[in-house]
């Protein structure tokens, strides 16, 4: 596709959506060729508008754009995939959006991520296929999003010596990685604040590391999710140095599913 051009389609996937005056909305997409777009909505808001229901937040997409100077136009917009059932259930809307605000946190307007939008695009088809793994879904999607961003969490072997991790396993946020025990108990200063690892978290992280999303442990420990889940959120708040809106919302609700 010519750069460019006034008009241009593109598949795109709604990352978030924003009131404007009191019929359009902004949306925040990101398109599988041409990045993550501003666009407005023009009367998506209407209680008659049939081209609203199209470009709800983590709805896949054919679109038409017209490009502007700050902002695009959506002209037409045709589903591909709604992604209705993961709206429709809280626990893994609060899960898919937490993917579009990692994305939408790490991308820049306009820089093509084609492997980023391949990530979302599984993540949230594994949400509607798998809802009773939403935790470890959402905490493997971000471990691989992060590593796409170049930041690799390290958990094979101790992010301070290098050396095989041991039984009792903590994280370290400031290093990006597990301690084992003995850097954790000579209080090495670079270490930064830790969290204790179950060693089904820990081996939740080491089969993370090596395998790709959308495949499962022989073994998924029911309890492990919940722990991947948090510790994830902590991961990603410490590195980003800010609070994720999905993240605080999760933690007010109730305890997800088994498994989440």
């Amino acid at each position: 596709m010519a750069r460019g051009r006034p008009e241009f389609k593109d598949e795109g996937i709604v990352l978030r959506t924003y009131r404007l005056g009191e019929s359009d909305k902004i949306l925040r997409i990101l398109t599988r060729e041409n990045g993550k777009r501003s666009a407005v909505g023009k009367g998506v808001r209407k209680t008659s508008s049939r081209f609203g229901a199209r470009v709800e937040p983590l709805t896949h997409a054919r679109l038409f754009l017209h490009r502007g100077r700050s902002m695009d136009t959506v002209k037409q917009a045709e589903i591909i995939n709604s992604f209705q059932e993961v709206r429709d259930d809280l626990d893994l809307f609060v899960a898919g959006s937490a993917m579009a605000e990692l994305v939408d946190s790490i991308t820049e307007e306009g820089e093509p991520v084609p492997r980023l939008f391949e990530l979302l695009l599984l993540g949230l088809q594994l949400l509607k296929q798998y809802p009773a793994r939403a935790g470890v879904v959402l905490a493997t999607f971000q471990f691989k999003v992060m590593a796409e961003a170049g930041f690799e969490l390290m958990v094979t072997r101790c992010a301070s010596c290098a050396g095989e991790p041991g039984e009792e396993v903590w994280f370290s946020l400031a290093l990006g990685g597990i301690v084992c025990e003995r850097c954790r108990s000579a209080g090495s200063a670079s270490s930064g604040r830790l969290v204790k690892l179950s060693p089904q978290a820990s081996g939740m992280l080491t089969w993370m590391s090596s395998n790709r999303l959308g495949e499962w442990p022989p073994e998924l420990a029911d309890d492990a999710g919940p722990e991947i889940r948090a510790l994830m959120s902590r991961v990603l708040e410490h590195w980003m140095e800010r609070e994720f809106r999905s993240h605080r919302v999760a933690k007010a609700m109730p305890a997800p599913r088994i498994g989440g």
